[in-house]
């Protein structure tokens, strides 16, 4: 008999006989597989990353777009949203069942050593590593591939970090893929049914926290409303009454108010629009006015025109709207840079549509 201090690593004893552990199973089995298990499991990440890119990030960025009430939403938020829900995708379904939608419909499936789901531990391991290994941005997955053919139990980078392998459920005990398949299509309901009612609480968030933001002329006496990406920033005019810009886009509006006491009473809204667009092409480089129009401004009489010129070299184009109320005159100036205008006009003029006295 051995010295206990003799026993080979990995050996145990039961009733006096030395025993090896039973082997690996999914190792053997996946040593056994050709290159058609890689084209097995390219085919399953293409239609993930359909599904995750086209579907689930169309989904987020529009949701954004449509709650931020402009035509460019935060990238950032979009981004952030995109990538949690994508990493969850992978850590969720493939730790607790070893399916993707797309592993689901090839019939190949993310086991431990036992052939069992491999756990949330593994797959976050795993689901760490894709952003390396199957990065589309990478080589478009390149040291994957190369991994599930070079190596000889067909593991990338993940699985061999996490003790995985990827088989096919043929392979499986007939009882066993029987359990995990029922199991996997409830799973995969659940996350859809889910993801319906995360994105439904993710839209409720992003509403509470992207509400429009009013702001307030200094006097309190007008306001107007902006998406809850813009700010108030008195540094582009001091000598305005209201100050705002969105940063991010590079768009900006002014509201500069002038009581009608301070003009001759016989002093008509065309006569004050001459006078400011007089005012504005002074301070332009070859600048082209657009056709005025008569609006109204929430009950207000309103010109509104467009000028196009260069301002330190840099072409701009203004939105310009005259506004006429009981007690003043007011000019909303709009603007950015002229390549970006057709964008942006939109939001410019909803945020000039929004101009109303305050009610004390």
């Amino acid at each position: 008999m051995k010295h206990p201090s003799t026993v080979v690593p990995g050996e145990h004893v039961v009733n006096g006989s030395y025993i090896r552990p039973e082997p690996d199973r999914m190792a053997v089995l996946s040593a056994t597989y050709g290159a058609s298990i890689f084209f097995r499991r390219w085919a399953a990440w293409m239609i993930d990353f359909i599904l995750i890119v086209f579907g689930y990030g169309g989904l987020v960025y529009f949701a954004a777009k449509k709650l931020a009430a402009a035509e460019s939403p935060n990238i950032v938020m979009v981004v952030g949203i995109f990538l949690i829900g994508s990493f969850c995708y992978y850590l969720l379904l493939e730790g607790l069942t070893g399916y993707t939608l797309g592993k689901y419909l090839l019939r190949i499936q993310v086991v431990n050593g036992e052939g069992s789901s491999p756990g949330i531990v593994k797959s976050l391991i795993r689901t760490a590593i894709h952003l390396v290994d199957t990065n589309p941005l990478l080589f478009w997955g390149l040291p994957a591939g190369i991994c599930v053919l070079a190596t000889p139990k067909k593991q990338r980078l993940g699985d061999m970090a996490a003790g995985t392998y990827v088989v096919k459920v043929r392979d499986l005990r007939a009882v066993g893929r029987k359990k995990t398949g029922i199991f996997a299509g409830a799973i995969i309901l659940m996350t859809i049914i889910s993801a319906i009612f995360a994105v439904s609480l993710i839209s409720s968030l992003i509403t509470q926290v992207t509400k429009p933001d009013v702001f307030v002329s200094k006097d309190d006496q007008f306001e107007v409303t902006a998406p809850w990406n813009w700010s108030r920033d008195y540094t582009i005019n001091e000598d305005a009454d209201i100050s705002i810009k969105n940063e991010f886009t590079e768009r900006y509006l002014i509201v500069l108010s002038e009581p009608k006491s301070d003009f001759n009473s016989s002093m008509t809204l065309q006569e004050y629009k001459q006078i400011i667009q007089g005012h504005i092409e002074s301070g332009l480089t070859t600048p082209e006015s657009g056709k005025a129009s008569n609006i109204v401004v929430n009950g207000y009489p309103a010109i509104e025109f467009t000028l196009k010129g260069e301002v330190e070299d840099t072409p701009v184009m203004y939105n310009v709207t005259t506004i006429e109320t009981p007690s003043h005159y007011h000019q909303v100036l709009a603007w950015t840079y002229a390549s970006r205008y057709g964008r942006s006009q939109q939001e410019l003029r909803k945020i000039r549509n929004s101009f109303r006295e305050v009610k004390h």
